[in-house]
């Protein structure tokens, strides 16, 4: 299933109505339903904020197969950003000491099972895997 949203924050709504319909219609469990959400936040936010030159709206795909739940994000017209490019980012730095930026996609990369990056046409797509077999899911919410 996929449905386009309008690439502005208040968009995200609108995307997590969208999410939390199809997860529940598969039964997805409330640990993997956070981190799905979380990761999708992260990398739609990053495509308002840097690439204000894309097309007016960002395509959402979301799959279940009852392995894993897979989520893309089509970014057409923009300049391409591969998030798997993304340095890593020093945990051992104080806040103050690090430098702004990619904080996100660091936690997004530990959190799912996969992240890819895709760049075509003139389009880039990210695609979010976060499998449901695993039985060390934690529910972060409450942390």
């Amino acid at each position: 299933m996929q449905r386009s949203f309008r690439r502005e924050i208040r968009s995200l709504e609108g995307i997590f109505l969208f999410l939390d319909r199809l997860m529940d219609v598969h039964g997805t469990d409330p640990g993997h339903a956070y981190v799905i959400r979380l990761a999708v936040e992260e990398m739609f936010t990053n495509m308002v904020k840097y690439n204000r030159g894309g097309d007016p709206e960002v395509i959402l795909g979301f799959e279940c197969n009852g392995k894993a739940c897979i989520v893309t994000l089509v970014d057409c017209g923009g300049v391409p950003f591969d998030v798997t490019s993304a340095g890593e980012v020093d945990t051992s730095m104080s806040l103050d000491e690090r430098p702004v930026g990619g904080l996100g996609i660091y936690l997004v990369r530990q959190m799912v099972d996969d992240l890819r990056y895709e760049f075509s046409g003139r389009c880039g797509t990210i695609t979010i895997v976060k499998n449901l077999e695993d039985p060390h899911v934690h529910d972060h919410r409450q942390r």
